[in-house]
């Protein structure tokens, strides 16, 4: 819930009415926070999440797993938080080999007694959050392992129900139900696939909340036979919203409005920020931060990934574009970079960029001044067709300028090669955000008249394969 100003959609305000309602009606309740929630969002681009501890600091969990999310701003800034929380943030996977412990500030797991149950709170962070958020302080261990040698250790302790929070899927923890050495995995995920959302049927104790909406509601009964559990999910859209909570939501609000409800361009050409389009073909908004990318660096491409582009939303011809907008849209202050590498590298790191393409995995490139055809039912590492630069081919040899953000330029989202490419350096121009390049661009245009200009072209998507007329023309030598 890393949005706090959802009024008609759940939100921090229900949620601690929610709460209250059932530490009301029955002795004993645990509230899990799952996480995935410190960030983005346009407010913590300001404070890290802080004003989101701050709300569930008046809710009073009994804790809050830890997921990549909670990394938008790195590991120090997530250390703070921590200190600033009146409750446990749990990531039982994540060793700072530094201090040769657990990061600062997080607890490896947690044994709470509550009405005469005792239960072991364990919380794994993807590995993959290591590559995606360029984690450079601490390690993400093996998630199986990191459960069971926890999960003896809680039972040693006493525990009676283990209890796991994920923030993302992990099939492998079907078997760790299914042989006792966990009873609950506890998930949110609205994309969850239809073959997980079954298997929670059948499988006992696997628990996916996945409605953005909804909150689980758990029951663990003792029986003469063990330990049964049951649960179900519900709307936090039937509760009022709690007085005091709401007041502290507002008064971050109106700061946040002053902040950004000003209006920095009209929307010329409607166009759309959604997820899928955006981790699958050609975006329009895509093209307008490339495009400033260019503009404001002269480099010969661009390359960045849909994943950095967070909105999720609509724009129609006439809407105003405000900084929340923008904020909304580019959550990371991540830096721009110029490259230079040679278009063999560059066709290899777009090669790498579609090899999950089937996921809709943050890594799809969005281009500027770059045209690709690609082939998603190839095999993976024969799906790029054709690339041309400027209506020229890409040649293999030949060193291009290439602006991207410090984040690929790390590494991140598997553009490894990008790690070993020579930074170009401009001492006339000082470290820029992507974001204020983008917010320039737009103010000094005044519009937003952003397009799909067929920048790229899926020869397996019916659509762009009338573009071509067939694949023979495009076939270019590596």
């Amino acid at each position: 819930m890393p949005l706090i100003g959802q009024y008609n959609q759940g939100g921090y305000a229900r949620l601690a009415t929610a709460v209250k309602h059932y530490r009301d009606l029955r002795p004993g309740v645990f509230f899990l926070f799952g996480g995935n929630s410190l960030g983005p969002s346009p407010l913590s681009t300001f404070d890290s999440g802080s004003h989101i501890i701050d709300l569930l600091n008046s809710i009073e969990p009994d804790a809050m797993g830890v997921t990549k999310r909670e990394y938008s701003y790195f590991e120090e800034q997530l250390s703070l938080q921590a200190y600033e929380a009146a409750f446990p943030l749990i990531a039982t996977n994540v060793f700072d080999p530094i201090q040769n412990t657990l990061q600062d500030g997080l607890a490896k797991s947690k044994l709470i007694i509550k009405n005469g149950v005792k239960l072991g709170l364990i919380a794994v962070v993807d590995p993959n959050a290591k590559m995606q958020y360029l984690l450079q302080r601490v390690e993400l261990q093996d998630v199986t392992s990191s459960i069971v040698t926890e999960a003896a250790a809680l039972r040693q302790r006493g525990a009676d129900i283990i209890v796991v929070m994920h923030g993302a899927l992990f099939n492998e923890l079907d078997a760790l139900l299914a042989d006792g050495t966990i009873d609950i995995s506890l998930v949110k995920d609205p994309f969850a696939p239809e073959s997980y959302r079954l298997s929670t049927e059948v499988i006992k104790g696997k628990v996916l909340i996945n409605q953005e909406n909804d909150i689980a509601i758990i029951d663990i009964l003792k029986q003469p036979t063990g330990w049964s559990i049951q649960w179900q999910t519900e709307s936090l859209s039937q509760y009022a919203e709690d007085h005091k909570i709401a007041i502290l939501r507002n008064d971050y609000v109106r700061r946040l409005d002053r902040l950004m409800k000003l209006a920095i361009g009209s929307v010329e050409y409607p166009f759309d920020t959604h997820r899928q389009q955006l981790r699958s073909e050609e975006n329009a908004f895509a093209n307008l931060i490339v495009d400033a990318m260019l503009d404001y660096t002269k480099a010969d491409m661009g390359i960045i990934n849909g994943g950095m582009i967070r909105g999720d939303k609509s724009y129609l011809s006439g809407d105003d574009f405000t900084r929340e907008d923008l904020a909304q849209e580019l959550p990371y202050g991540t830096n721009l970079v110029v490259l230079a590498m040679q278009g063999k590298d560059i066709r290899q790191s777009l090669e790498l960029s579609l090899d999950e393409f089937d996921l809709f995995k943050g890594k799809f490139p969005q281009l500027g001044k770059l045209k690709m055809t690609f082939d998603s039912s190839l095999p993976v590492g024969q799906r790029v067709v054709d690339i041309q630069v400027d209506g020229a081919k890409l040649e293999a040899l030949k060193i291009y300028t290439l602006v991207t953000t410090e984040y690929l330029f790390q590494g991140g989202d598997g553009y490894t090669l990008f790690k070993d490419a020579t930074r170009v350096t401009d001492s006339n121009k000082p470290p820029i955000t992507i974001k204020d390049v983008v917010l320039n661009s737009i103010i000094r245009k005044r519009n937003l008249s952003t397009q799909i200009q067929k920048r790229i072209i899926n020869l397996a998507n019916p659509k762009d394969s009338l573009q071509t007329s067939s694949k023979g023309e495009h076939q270019v030598a590596n």
